[in-house]
């Protein structure tokens, strides 16, 4: 999960969240501009001053999802250690200064509100994609969980891009953000849409993205992005107990 503080180190409470809703991708979004508003709504990039925001929206959508994967309610000291403070004070260092320019901080608003962000970056450790497993569960290598912090693939760094054209190929969102409270009206969409053709403006070919495998409403809003199951997939401990996160990929 992820850590807002550097975009691209997995620690327990950061997650690669995905967007609730099941809206169309596209749907009130002109590709010419990706940042271009929509009425009263738009995405547009993140400021420093939507950090309080941010971490508020990140604290409501982070206890959700966890609580998916465990399958209960999180219990008080799980829940109050998703602070919203100190996670808008991470977002902001994010935001006021990102390691490359390939770090993006964008923000979903209704009129003057934030009601979502998302984050990408260059992805770390790009995944390789494996076939999907057989009914049977005959093929190999697929669905074996690997620890938090493992890096998938090679955990040496085999499996790296090696130049700075190949770096820009994949890149992995980091959080896609919208609070059940702002779902089902596009915000999600739009984030996402919105850094689809910002990545790919810089040449990226593939993102991949990790998720709470128990969390349906984020699996579906995946799903119906044209996103797929990379078949691999991490078990985190939360409080003790496991939870399990799945990576999947699209190609742009």
């Amino acid at each position: 999960m992820t850590s807002p503080d550097d975009l691209g180190h997995q620690d327990v409470l950061g997650g690669l969240l995905a967007g609730t809703g099941t809206e169309d991708p596209h749907a009130g979004h002109a590709h010419d501009d990706p940042l271009r508003p929509t009425a009263d709504l738009s995405v547009r990039p993140a400021v420093p001053e939507d950090s309080t925001a941010i971490g508020d929206l990140h604290a409501r959508t982070l206890r959700a999802s966890l609580a998916a994967g465990v399958g209960h309610d999180l219990g008080p000291e799980l829940a109050a250690a998703l602070d919203p403070a100190a996670l808008g004070a991470s977002w902001a260092a994010a935001i006021g200064s990102p390691p490359s320019p390939r770090h993006r901080v964008l923000t979903a608003v209704a009129g003057a509100q934030v009601v979502g962000f998302a984050a990408f970056a260059p992805a770390e450790v790009p995944v390789d994609v494996r076939p999907a497993p057989a009914e049977d569960g005959s093929e190999d290598g697929t669905d074996e969980p690997v620890p938090a912090d493992a890096a998938a693939g090679d955990p040496a760094g085999a499996d790296a891009p090696d130049g700075d054209d190949e770096a820009r190929a994949v890149a992995e969102i980091l959080a896609l953000e919208v609070p059940a409270a702002h779902g089902r009206r596009g915000h999600g969409s739009r984030l996402l849409a919105a850094c689809a053709d910002l990545l790919r403006q810089e040449g990226t070919t593939r993102v991949q993205v990790w998720t709470v495998q128990a969390d349906e409403s984020r699996t579906r809003f995946l799903s119906q992005a044209g996103f797929a199951p990379a078949g691999l997939r991490r078990s985190l401990d939360v409080g003790g107990e496991e939870v399990v996160e799945i990576c999947w990929y699209a190609d742009l």
